[in-house]
């Protein structure tokens, strides 16, 4: 069970997947906040709702502190098996799409934050990998503010034979490398991408750099020479958006 503290995560989760709320609880002297409407939403899908009254000894103020105007105990959201990732690369209509594969991304707030990003850019979905990466956990549901439940997401042992079966989707797998000459600006939006992020220390491994059909850097234009991956991913999705 996961305790979520961000009201924008547990109305997404009350939108999408109301039967894993348990329960939540606010604060009655928190007014005009975002768990107002949170309250109102989950007790129109009757889910039970506990009110806190303002205290004045130290217990009281070290929950408030812990979960502020209000928390949600929450089922975690389940990865989709891997060939679900890619059934809308094979409906017609829908124009051509992004997907994220982040090889070892270990910081949950990072992840968070490409969850986040991904929801905000229509990614199509995730593959995280299983070993020494961040787990979706409460911390990462918070930061991604809605977008772990607007975003499915696939978790495998094997990031190379990920790739392998979205190129047999028709998707492109294109990964990110300082050392390459090419830019991501230049990237043709004519086809399904995999966009292929590394683990914040060490980048792409060099199998996954050896399994991507293009390699791109994201040049800097001032005098800081790197970011870190979830300001990456932002910006390399940017350029292939919003050209």
């Amino acid at each position: 069970m996961l305790e979520l503290r961000n009201p924008h995560s547990v109305l997404a989760v009350l939108d999408m997947r109301p039967k894993a709320v348990r329960s939540i609880r606010v604060s009655s002297h928190q007014t005009g906040t975002p768990w107002d409407e949170v309250a109102k939403v989950a007790a129109r899908k009757s889910i039970p709702i506990s009110v806190g009254r303002a205290g004045v000894g130290p217990k009281h103020r070290r929950d408030t502190e812990r979960t502020g105007a209000g928390s949600a105990n929450v089922e975690p959201p389940s990865p989709v098996p891997l060939g679900k990732l890619w059934k809308s690369a094979q409906s017609s209509g829908r124009g051509f799409g992004i997907w994220l594969g982040l090889d070892q991304v270990q910081d949950p707030q990072n992840l968070g934050a490409i969850f986040r990003l991904a929801g905000f850019f229509g990614v199509r979905g995730i593959v995280l990998t299983k070993d020494k990466s961040a787990p979706v956990n409460a911390t990462v549901c918070d930061v991604a503010t809605g977008g772990v439940e607007h975003v499915p997401f696939a978790v495998v042992s094997n990031l190379t034979q990920a790739m392998q079966q979205a190129k047999k989707a028709e998707l492109w797998t294109l990964g990110t490398c300082e050392r390459s000459d090419a830019s991501i600006r230049d990237v043709r939006l004519d086809r399904h991408w995999m966009l292929v992020m590394g683990n914040e220390a060490d980048g792409l491994r060099r199998l996954t750099r050896d399994t991507c059909d293009s390699l791109v850097s994201l040049p800097a234009i001032g005098r800081v020479p790197s970011l870190n991956v979830a300001a990456a991913t932002s910006a390399c999705l940017t350029a292939m958006t919003m050209g």
